[in-house]
């Protein structure tokens, strides 16, 4: 089986807890919940030394909404847990649902160019701010960092292809800045 372990082709989704009392399981915070069907999922990427590791799955339960138990093959000893404690967690990204429309992921749109209604370029996206209750975009200006709320009324349109982001600012947006 010929497994890429590129980390372009995943994207991190847990951090393996640092305090888990061993008793043949190991417990992971979720950090990006991307709605994954976790009962298909039998292998999980641990980055070890900037690198990918794949480890096979024996189970995996939701522990709850923001926490998974595994139990993985060869973790048979306190001792090789406990070696995993903290570390990043990651799938790959063909395991995500599609997204249409004006939804998408963070990793998906960085680089993308943001433009105006008029389509003048506005900037350049650097980072995707996860809030509860509104994301941000950190849009390079080439003159300052601004942020763009990433809301329904204000994205007007994502395309993939040209990697362009068209949104519709209020008026006297850039008067914030």
């Amino acid at each position: 089986m010929d497994i890429s372990t590129d980390k372009k082709d995943f994207f991190l989704f847990a951090f393996i807890h640092p305090k888990s009392n061993f008793k043949g399981d190991i417990k992971i915070k979720v950090i990006n919940n991307y709605n994954i069907d976790f009962k298909s999922v039998t292998t999980i990427f641990i980055e070890e030394d900037n690198i990918l590791i794949p480890y096979k799955l024996k189970n995996i339960k939701r522990f709850n909404k923001n926490n998974l138990t595994l139990i993985i093959d060869d973790i048979n000893t306190e001792l090789k847990a406990h070696q995993l404690f903290s570390k990043k967690c990651f799938l790959p990204k063909r395991l995500l649902p599609e997204r249409k429309g004006i939804d998408f992921y963070d990793f998906q749109v960085k680089g993308f160019v943001v433009i105006d209604k008029n389509k003048k370029k506005i900037g350049t996206i650097v980072e995707i701010i996860e809030k509860p209750f509104q994301s941000l975009m950190v849009v390079n200006t080439n003159l300052k960092e601004i942020l763009i709320p990433i809301h329904q009324d204000i994205v007007l349109n994502v395309s993939h292809t040209k990697k362009e982001i068209q949104v519709e600012l209020p008026n006297n947006f850039f008067n914030l800045f």
